[in-house]
């Protein structure tokens, strides 16, 4: 409760001081966004223990719940937004409930900067908006990307097709593969680059990488860096969408040698404008390191559907999965109560390690 009445706090002393300007600059663009997605879920455990029990049953709940304001002045440009589902801080001070508070300027499409706190510009899939994906959550190569941190970033777009990013800011205290409690503020930082090129809507490629400093779970100025790479590739023809996108983490959590890789390829096929008819089959592996004796590799394959109720492709947007888990037993075991101690079981790469069902309707504004 403290939280959301900071978000509320936070976005009317926003708007407040925002108010004259906006009254007395027709220039000025400026917007509130928010939506929710709420989920049903049904998974098939058939394996449990005492100490792990199956959970079987039908569960509800909601992904993100969030609420978000825009400016727009000129060359100025600003961006606030909470979810409500976030409690906390992070190991760098800053509040969870906080996902973007962002302040930037446009010198021109070569260069423009931002300062806040924002997405890293490492993932195709995860620099995606949330309530603009293709399935219904975050895939597995969520958990090896640097994810949002505080920092500076220098963009550019629409360069003869080019594209770029460089970022330098904190520790990448927020993602599963760096461990928040060995961040030093100020001491260790993350540096990321991304590079990309866009042939209209028809073709979208991108390369990027890099490194959070000191990922240890223990002691600040112990644990190895944490280095990530990525390639995505879009391709869009008429009704048909395809996507491919590899993605490998090194030193996870500071531990030298803990190395995964993901990779994912979709493909969406829109029967008409209201329906689109998906499939995406994941594929990560865990490399044996110390600590976890045997590599491990899991598989997801999503089957499904998207239907749009309302006017926009995010409202009323109803998503059906059937998801369908499958690889080595003890990448599929660990969740069941089985007795081979994963690599997965870290959380470190996200994934079903049984089948699943999956409803999600969304509503936005």
């Amino acid at each position: 409760m403290n939280n959301k009445l900071i978000a509320l706090a936070v976005a009317a002393s926003v708007t407040a001081g925002l108010a004259a300007p906006l009254t007395a600059s027709a220039a000025v663009e400026h917007k509130w966004f928010g939506y929710s997605q709420l989920t049903l879920e049904k998974h098939d455990q058939a394996a449990a223990t005492t100490s792990a029990p199956a959970q079987d049953g039908i569960r509800f709940g909601a992904d993100r719940v969030r609420i978000g304001y825009k400016i727009k002045d000129g060359k100025v440009f600003g961006k606030l937004q909470v979810d409500f589902n976030k409690s906390g801080k992070d190991a760098n001070g800053f509040r969870e409930i906080i996902k973007d508070a962002e302040g930037g300027y446009k010198f021109s499409n070569a260069a423009s900067i931002k300062i806040g706190q924002f997405k890293t510009p490492i993932g195709m899939d995860f620099n995606t908006s949330g309530k603009k994906l293709d399935i219904t959550k975050r895939g597995m190569e969520k958990k090896l990307v640097l994810e949002r941190s505080q920092g500076i970033m220098l963009s550019g777009r629409k360069m003869n097709g080019f594209g770029y990013d460089i970022f330098y800011g904190n520790s990448s205290a927020r993602s599963s593969a760096v461990a928040g409690a060995g961040t030093a503020v100020g001491a260790d930082t993350t540096t990321a680059a991304r590079i990309m090129y866009d042939m209209g809507k028809t073709l979208h490629l991108e390369l990027s990488t890099g490194t959070s400093t000191n990922a240890d779970a223990s002691v600040a100025g112990t644990g190895q860096d944490y280095s990530v790479t990525d390639f995505g590739a879009r391709y869009k023809a008429g009704p048909f969408t395809g996507k491919f996108e590899y993605i490998t983490g090194t030193d996870i959590r500071g531990t030298a040698g803990r190395d995964e890789s993901v990779w994912f390829l979709h493909g969406g096929y829109k029967l008409n404008k209201t329906t689109e008819l998906i499939a995406r089959y994941y594929s990560a592996k865990a490399d044996a390191y110390t600590g976890n004796a045997t590599s491990d590799k899991l598989t997801n394959l999503y089957l499904g559907a998207t239907l749009w109720l309302g006017s926009s492709k995010t409202n009323g947007r109803l998503q059906l999965n059937y998801v369908i888990a499958g690889g080595d037993t003890g990448a599929r075991n660990n969740a069941t109560g089985g007795t081979t101690v994963s690599a997965y079981n870290s959380a470190v790469t996200k994934g079903y390690t049984d089948d699943a069902i999956i409803v999600q309707y969304q509503v936005s504004f």
